[in-house]
Formats: C-alpha cells, structure tokens, sequence
C-alpha cells in the first residue's frame, strides 16, 4: 500500500509553530521537543483526533510537505496514519488500495486542527517555553493529571 501513499502535507499557516516545535531545544537541554516534523504532525493529530477537530488545510495560504518515505521509516508513526484513518471512518476497508489519498487527507486534516488548537493555546497562554506549554494544555484538556505535592519522604522506608 505505502508504494502509493502521497506526501503528507501541513498548511503554511502552521509553519512558524511547526518549525519551532521540531527546532527549538528544550530550556537546559540540546533536546529538542519534537526532534522531527514528522513527530509534530504525528502529535498534532493525535490530538486533533482526540479533541475531534478535523479541518480542511486552507491551501490558498500554501503548503509544505514531509515526504511518505518519513513515515515509512517510522512503523509507528506509518501505523498512526492507518489507524486514524480507520478509527474516523470506521470501516477497514479505507485500507485497500487506492484509498491512500483518502488515508493522508484525514491525517492531515486532523493534525491541522491539533496545529489549530495549539497555536489557539499558545496565543492566548503565551508559548515562550513550548515544552511548558504542551503539558499545560495536555493538563486543561485532562489528558495529564496534575502534578501532586512533593511527596512526604519522612513516611519513606527502607
């Protein structure tokens, strides 16, 4: 099937919070948050997924696109694609052959408005530290629990 799998595209709109998610470090660290596109777009459909936001790329903006051979190269981010495409349409048969134009759409447009929600986020929350600001969203959304007080070591034995 991936022999003709289109390239995976994100709209221009985004490009700014893409590059800067999959470029800049984190704070005290030569890490990068997401150390590719690929890991971006795969972040944000997910959680484009998760939040039930698929929009359409506004492709009079432009687009940029990440080659199918990145997801190839990824069994699980190759898998994702396959399995977001199953889940919204809830039919296996999106799989066969000549669907994967129909399989990419639905990544794309889901990570596009995981993109979209969080741009919104940092917009509004400030995204100096995107590290800090993903796992402040991912706590709104209650996909992460709080963080507890530090524990009472006191109570610790060995």
């Amino acid at each position: 099937m991936a022999d003709r799998v289109p390239n995976i595209h994100r709209s221009k709109l985004y490009e700014d919070l893409v590059q800067r998610l999959a470029t800049q470090p984190v704070p005290g660290s030569d890490r990068k948050l997401f150390p590719t596109l690929r890991e971006v777009l795969c972040f944000a459909a997910l959680l484009g997924f998760s939040e039930g936001r698929r929009l359409p790329l506004d492709r009079s903006h432009g687009t940029e696109d990440i080659s199918y051979q990145q997801f190839e190269a990824d069994p699980a981010a190759e898998d994702l694609l396959w399995t977001l495409a199953v889940a919204e349409s809830q039919d296996v048969e999106i799989l066969r052959e000549g669907e994967e134009g129909r399989c990419a759409d639905i990544f794309e447009e889901y990570a596009n408005g995981g993109l979209a929600l969080i741009k919104d986020y940092f917009l509004r929350n400030g995204g100096e530290y995107p590290d800090r600001a993903l796992l402040a969203l991912l706590r709104e959304r209650g996909y992460l629990q709080p963080v507890a007080a530090e524990p009472d070591l006191a109570a610790v034995t060995f």
